[in-house]
């Protein structure tokens, strides 16, 4: 039995890469997506935005949830799994598995705009939930400004490099997903 191939797909939050995978889902039959977000057991022990600003060592990060996962898939009759996960090759417990990884490169305003969007307009389910008002908004981005911002900056930097495929986030899904597939097709 032939062991899936495995894709990552990376970037900043907004980048569009929950989109980009279920799009390439559709696409690539007997596949399966892993995403790092449905873990609420992946962590990192300390503040997010140190880490980014002190070593950004991906390695620092608790993923033995995902890799467990993975491991399991690799023996299931698939062709693909589809890893939604920040951090491509450089985290090396998750890295040694991956066969083909793609960064999503997208302008930190447009990342930030889509995050908006989906956490304060999109999300039905949520919407209810949570009390969506200005001062809520502004936090946010006040958040974004004074703290988080050079986190977003730092990582593609420490992605673009270390990933077999850049891909310009500001296309459309099927563009993007059609870029992936060519690039598997080359590889394949």
């Amino acid at each position: 039995m032939k062991e899936p191939f495995v894709i990552s797909v990376s970037g900043i939050a907004g980048s569009g890469k929950t989109t980009t995978v279920s799009a390439l889902k559709k696409r690539l039959k007997n596949s399966v997506i892993v995403s790092f977000d449905s873990y609420s057991d992946i962590r990192l022990d300390r503040d997010i935005n140190e880490w980014s600003a002190d070593t950004n060592d991906e390695n620092e990060w608790y993923v033995e949830p995902l890799v467990k996962d993975i491991e399991q898939l690799l023996n299931e009759s698939l062709d693909y799994i589809i890893v939604d996960y920040p951090f491509g090759y450089r985290n090396l417990r998750v890295g040694q598995y991956i066969n083909f990884a793609i960064y999503i490169d997208t302008p930190l305003d447009i990342a930030l705009a889509r995050r908006i969007i989906r956490d304060y307009t999109s999300r039905e389910a949520h919407r209810n939930k949570i009390e969506v008002s200005l001062s809520v908004v502004e936090k946010e981005l006040s958040f974004y400004l004074e703290t988080s911002r050079p986190s977003y900056a730092r990582m593609p930097e420490t992605q673009i490099h270390y990933s077999d495929l850049v891909i310009d986030g500001v296309k459309s899904t099927d563009e993007i997903v059609d870029e992936i597939v060519a690039g598997l097709q080359c590889i394949e």
